[in-house]
């Protein structure tokens, strides 16, 4: 079996676990509050599983200076999930890899930075 075929089929045994999320102390929102962002920010982001992770295509549409949470689609079933934000860099068309945070920067009125927000893939 190539290394290819073999990642697919981790993937697809991975997917069968629920994908493990942040816990509420982990969040911390009481000091890190969320911002929401509609629409949402195609990102790519590590999703972890018992056994493996994944690297899927998603949305971030909540964050706060930690976490991230993504919206993405796993074998059909919408999903939200919220994973550590290193985990999580943005789509882009010119094929450069950025990290949300260099969307976001900070805290401020645009999200976790106060650059405006970029342009969409």
């Amino acid at each position: 079996m190539d290394q290819d075929a073999a990642a697919r089929l981790a993937a697809r045994y991975a997917r069968r676990a629920e994908p493990i999320e942040l816990t509420p102390e982990e969040l911390d929102f009481e000091h890190h509050p969320a911002t929401t962002s509609v629409p949402g920010i195609p990102v790519w982001a590590w999703i972890r599983f018992p056994s493996a992770a994944e690297r899927v295509k998603g949305e971030a549409c909540t964050w706060n200076a930690k976490a991230v949470q993504v919206l993405w689609t796993d074998a059909g079933t919408r999903r939200a999930t919220w994973v550590w934000a290193s985990a999580v860099t943005r789509r882009t068309s010119g094929g450069r890899k950025t990290g949300l945070g260099e969307r976001t920067g900070g805290p401020g009125p645009n999200g976790p930075g106060q650059q405006p927000p970029a342009a969409a893939e």
